[in-house]
Formats: structure tokens, sequence, C-alpha cells
């Protein structure tokens, strides 16, 4: 998943359907003149940002927000945006990628693309019909388009900010013409956005003037959203290991109470959340730099000590480029020098290296603010959830393996892992939020048969997945497919799954465990072991859904083509189509990080 931090949204968090503001705009009726013209403003506002693509009626400027997210970033870009550009009076379709039509480019006049770039440079889920249909030679001459975008990504990886740059180009390509230039704004991406929003809001006026006789200001409701910026409070109410101890990477189960009442979410979803860092490192990073804890510092316009800055709200265990960079600055060594010169020996460097390996390799003289300048803020960490909130309404569980890696003569602990399977204590509390991932989802017909495929950790989703088939007594088929080491070790919630298939919920489960054998068997291969069966359920409208690492998912999917010619008598041109028909339909559904 994408590793993704500010404004307190005023609309509502979840989108209103018809039949809600049919009703809302029902009870408006009964209100007096001054309470109508607030309401009648607020209505609007609702109408206009809805993520299903709805444009207010009482204006009448074309302008489309379109997002692509796969952690939750870009949505609150597009939603920043869209809120700004509404109160100027500008009327607008805000929408996901997934819920746009391609070929409604030819329609548009304003287009402003906000998306960020997953695993090896690939667009987000949601965005894969868009960029299938602007690869082809199908699409429509866009040159009445008038196009910006907003890309989001981490120079940290080779492929920075590809899903932006390639959408640009495919625009071009098809004659469109730029609003503005395209930023590729890096993990601060907040810095790049306001003076790219002023600029777009300004690009946008120059083309389509606003009548101001026309304008109706949009009055808002204030409506508390719990998002990165304003993280709800979950207290921990249980953690437990659920792997063996001599299991060669440890995983914990996670129980957190949550009100449901201003915290909801769906099976798929991730929770975001911020932590603590380790305060051995940070005694660790105090010692090598000889700076006090104690000294204040201006941290984004408040005082803190520095201390407490290190420990909530700086990023210490992923080292980033750009701090090399810094670092480089003032430490003045020849060998780091050579080093930043090099992208890619500047990308291998920051690989399995924390904060604390560069500051004790290569050390500098700095005071108490300008570390605190060099760092970037703490990015907070995605977790698939595991729990339906139709089955435990007040809880989310989180499935966590600790990250531990030995490295230049040091042994590391992931950040946020570390903290939440070794630091963490019952009846602590930690800032949490909800991402929707809109591309993960359940089938809307309950009698859909589904295959679940995961290895490690990436069987969370399918934990919530059954869960909430359960709740609601569906009858659709379910057969998991499971991968990990060892079957005694680390059968990840093995319980669970024998009390599902003895109740005849989980109809198949077929598993794979790498090191019980002589001969390693991963997932993928019992994909195709199982051929048949697959292709039956496929042939059946089953929807299929993979979670898990990069690797595995490249496995699976070459598995799947391979299944597509087996079964279905498909060249291999054939039957890639076929399977990217299964992801164009929705049957195909991947969280893979």
């Amino acid at each position: 998943m994408e590793v993704v931090a500010k404004t307190t949204e005023s609309f509502p968090a979840n989108p209103l359907d018809d039949m809600q503001l049919s009703g809302l705009q029902h009870a408006i009726q009964s209100l007096n003149n001054e309470q109508l013209v607030w309401a009648s403003g607020y209505l609007a506002g609702l109408v206009s940002l809805q993520p299903n693509g709805k444009v207010a009626a009482n204006e009448s400027t074309a302008l489309t927000v379109l997002y692509a997210t796969q952690g939750g970033n870009a949505l609150s870009v597009a939603k920043s945006l869209a809120e700004h550009a509404q109160d100027q009076g500008y009327a607008l379709r805000l929408v996901s990628a997934d819920n746009y039509r391609p070929r409604d480019l030819a329609k548009e006049q304003l287009l402003i693309v906000v998306i960020s770039t997953q695993g090896e440079g690939e667009p987000p889920e949601s965005a894969f019909e868009l960029f299938k249909y602007l690869r082809s030679n199908k699409s429509a001459r866009l040159e009445k388009l008038r196009y910006a975008i907003f890309g989001l990504g981490d120079s940290s990886y080779e492929h920075f900010c590809h899903a932006s740059r390639e959408l640009d180009q495919l625009l071009t390509t098809k004659g469109a013409e730029t609003l503005v230039e395209r930023i590729d704004a890096d993990v601060d991406f907040q810095h790049h956005y306001t003076d790219w929003q002023r600029e777009i809001l300004h690009s946008v006026e120059k083309v389509q003037p606003l009548d101001q006789a026309k304008i109706i200001p949009i009055l808002r409701a204030a409506t508390v959203r719990h998002d990165r910026n304003n993280p709800f409070q979950a207290e921990l109410l249980e953690r437990r290991c659920i792997t063996t101890e001599d299991a060669l990477t440890e995983v914990h189960h996670l129980a957190f109470e949550i009100d449901p009442t201003v915290i909801q979410y769906q099976p798929g979803d991730a929770l975001g959340l911020f932590f603590r860092n380790d305060p051995t490192q940070i005694e660790k990073i105090l010692s090598h730099t000889g700076l006090e804890g104690s000294t204040n510092v201006s941290l984004e316009q408040h005082k803190v000590s520095l201390s407490q800055a290190l420990t909530e709200r700086l990023e210490l265990t992923q080292l980033h480029p750009n701090v090399v960079k810094s670092w480089t600055s003032i430490a003045n060594n020849s060998d780091l020098n050579a080093i930043v010169k090099d992208q890619e020996s500047l990308r291998s460097f920051v690989k399995n290296r924390q904060f604390i390996d560069l500051i004790t390799n290569y050390p500098a003289d700095l005071d108490e603010q300008a570390l605190v300048n060099l760092l970037h803020s703490q990015q907070p960490r995605l977790y698939s959830i595991a729990s339906s909130q139709n089955s435990i309404e007040e809880e989310i569980h989180l499935t966590v393996a600790a990250l531990r890696y030995q490295h230049h003569n040091r042994n590391h602990l992931g950040g946020a892992s570390g903290y939440l399977t070794q630091r963490i204590n019952e009846g602590d509390s930690l800032g949490v939020y909800v991402v929707k991932n809109p591309s993960f989802k359940l089938p809307e017909a309950t009698d859909t048969p589904i295959i679940m495929v995961g290895a490690g950790t990436g069987i969370a989703p399918y934990r919530a997945f059954l869960q909430e088939r359960e709740a609601l007594n569906s009858s659709g088929k379910n057969w998991l497919v499971f991968g990990n080491r060892h079957f005694h070790r680390d059968f990840l919630y093995q319980t669970d799954w024998l009390n599902y298939r003895k109740s005849s919920l989980l109809n198949r489960i077929s598993l794979a465990f790498s090191q019980d054998a002589r001969e390693r068997t991963y997932v993928q291969a019992k994909l195709y072991e199982e051929r048949t069966e697959l292709y039956h359920w496929l042939q059946e409208g089953a929807h299929l859904y993979v979670c898990g690492g990069v690797e595995m998912e490249k496995g699976v999917h070459h598995s799947l083509i391979a299944i597509a010619q087996d079964q279905g008598g498909l060249d291999e041109e054939s039957a890639a189509e076929y399977i990217d028909s299964l992801r164009v339909q929705g049957r195909y559904q991947r969280d893979v990080y």
C-alpha cells in the first residue's frame, strides 16, 4: 500500500445518497428565510462536492477534479482544491477515477487530476481503466481539453511519480493542452500544494471568468472529519502475538476501540496511524549529535521540546534521499558527496538505512532547530483493516508484522511496527484515521463467489471479508488461498479459518507453506495446481482478490494468464486481455504493497 498529514474537511465524511439529499431538501422547506439562505448554500455545497460527480445546480462553470489515490493523499488534495474552488463560486465535479467514464474526457473543458503512483511506477488501481483507455488506439482526440496534474510520489523509489508523468504524456499526445505545468510532489507534498492550488484557481479564472452576480455563497456546517490532519484517538484494547516464538517473523493482532458514530469503515479499507518513535533510538541521536532534548524548537508554528518532536512528530526510521542531501551539505564528507551526486547510488544508500545510521557514520555539527528543519514530518503508516464493522461495531482490528533486520552492523526495528508490536500497551491511545479503498471491495451482490489470495499479513482484509459475509448472511461461495512459511509457526488466524470451514462459510481453503516441504510452494503455484476449479469459479462470475507484496502479486498475475491459456484455450495475448477485462469489470482487485 501507498505509505503516506492539513485541512479539516467541512463537508460530510461520507457522501449522501439521493434519498438522503431528498430528505434534506424536504426538511429545508420548513425553514424561515434566514435559515433557508444558509441551508440552500449548504445543500449546494454537499451536492457539488459529492465524489459521485453531481454538480451544483446554481452554478454553470464546467470544472472536473479527478483523483486517483492509493493511500488517501490524492483524495485529501483533491477535496481541498474542490472546496477552495467552490468557495470562489465555481461549479465542479469531484470524482474518483474508478467512478469516471474515460470516454467522458472528450466532453471535458477543464480537468484537474490529482494522482499518486504505486508499486513500480503504476497508477492506482482506481485509474486502471482510465490508463487502459488512453493507451489504446480507440481513445478520442482531446483538443478541447485544458488540464492540470498534481502528482504524488516518493523519490526514494526509482519510478518517482511515473503515473503522473505518463498521464501528462498521454493527454498531450491526444491533443489536450496544459493549463499549468505538472507538479511531481515528494512525500512533503504540502509545501508544493499551497502554491499550486493558488496557481490553478488563478488559471481557471482566466479561462472561465466568474459572473460575480450569479455566485451564491456556500455556507457549510462545521462537521468534524477525522483524517491524517485530525486523527481520532483510539484506545488499544488488546495486543497478542499470533505466531509461535520460533517463527521467522513476529506477527501481532491488535484491537482498537473506536466511536462508530464518527469512525466508519468498510471491509477492504485501511487504517492510517501515527506512532511514537523508539526512546532508545532518540537517546542515541541526542548522544551522537550532542544536542539537548529539553531545548525548545519551532515545529509547524508550535514550540515543543526537541525530545517531543523526535518522539511524536519527525521521521526517523524511513531515511529519505532529501534528508541525506541536507545532511551532506553540513557534514562535508567526500564519500557522502559522491553518493548524493548520483541518484541511483542515493536510492541504494537509503535502502535499509535509518537516520541513526547516517549520523553515526557521517557526523556533523548542527543545533537543535537545524536538526528539526532537516528532518521530514513523520509519515503515517497504513494497515489493512482485519475486521468488519457490521460484525464488531466499536472496534478496528489490525494484523502487524514486526519489521526486524540487521544492516550496517546494527539491528533495526521498524518505526510503526516496532511501536505496535513491542511498545504500545493496552489502554494506550494513538491517532488513527480511515483510508477508503474503493478498489478493494466485496461485490454488491452477496451471492457472488469470491476468491481471496494472500500471503503473510496480506490475509488481514480477508478476515474482514468473511466477518462481513457472516454478518450479512451472504450466500456467495468463499475460497481462501493463503501462503506463508510454516504451517505450525505462522498460519495466521488459523482458528478463525477452521471455524469458518466447519460452519461452511468458507467453502474452500488452499494453503502454500513455502518452507514446510523440500520443494518450496507459493500461492501462485497453488493457483495453477487448482486451475480447473479456479477457472470454473471465474466463469461463474467470481471476484478475485490479491493482497500482499509486489513480487507475490506478479507471480499470481503470471499464473492467472497461464491458467486462462490452459483452461480457456487462449494464446498468451488473449489470456492477458481476459485477465485485464476482469480488472476493468472490478472482478480482479489488488491491494499491493
